[in-house]
This record gives C-alpha cells, sequence and structure tokens, in this order.
C-alpha cells in the first residue's frame, strides 16, 4: 500500500470519531503531501468535513514531502514526525503550525 492509501484508509475509517470531529470543527485547511516516489495526494478539511484527493492543491496551508517509506511510516506511527522533520526526511513548507496539528490528528486516528 502507498502512503496515500494508507492515509485514505484511516480518513475512511475514523472520520466520524467524535472526538476527531470536535478537533477539527471550524478548521479549513488543505494539506499536501508529496512523496518524492508517488503521486501527489492532499487532505482538505472544511467546516467540519475531511476530504483526500489526488493531485496537487492549488494553495495548501502545508506541503509535507518526504518518500513514500517515510511518510507510510509516519501515519503507521513507526517514525516520529519531528525527529524526522529535524534529520531532514520529512520537509515542510507553508504554516509549520498547521502541519503539526495534522499529524496530531493522525496520531489520533491510530488509537
Amino acid at each position: 500500500m502507498t502512503s496515500g492509501e494508507i492515509l485514505k484508509q484511516m480518513l475512511d475509517q475514523y472520520g466520524k470519531d467524535e472526538n476527531i470531529k470536535k478537533e477539527i470543527a471550524g478548521m479549513n485547511k488543505s494539506f499536501q503531501f508529496v512523496p518524492s516516489d508517488s503521486d501527489p495526494y492532499y487532505v482538505k478539511i472544511e467546516n467540519g468535513e475531511v476530504k483526500f484527493m489526488t493531485g496537487k492543491d492549488e494553495k495548501p496551508t502545508a506541503t509535507i514531502s518526504a518518500t513514500d517509506e517515510i511518510l507510510t511510516n509516519l501515519f503507521n506511527g513507526k517514525v516520529d514526525p519531528v525527529m524526522s522533520y529535524m534529520t531532514g526526511k520529512i520537509k515542510i513548507s507553508g504554516d509549520l503550525m498547521s502541519a503539526t496539528k495534522i499529524t496530531g490528528i493522525v496520531k489520533k486516528m491510530r488509537k
């Protein structure tokens, strides 16, 4: 499975979780994921709804770039997002605080 397929599966499975819905209520952001060895995809959060889309968003809030393996391990909880960022395995452009927020939401979806 690619990192995009894993994230889509997580979103489909946990998108109905009330705790996560409360956390994203009022959030209007877009997160672009750019695997260096796979197709790009993004997550758009608007009015409490989460949408997974393939391709590139025109104006993402934050862009997260890494290899597909690193992104897969990030979503599965096998790598620490902060350490991966600090060591250059993950690159983030745009709103760094929002990128931190989405990684926190993904972490909650794993539980």
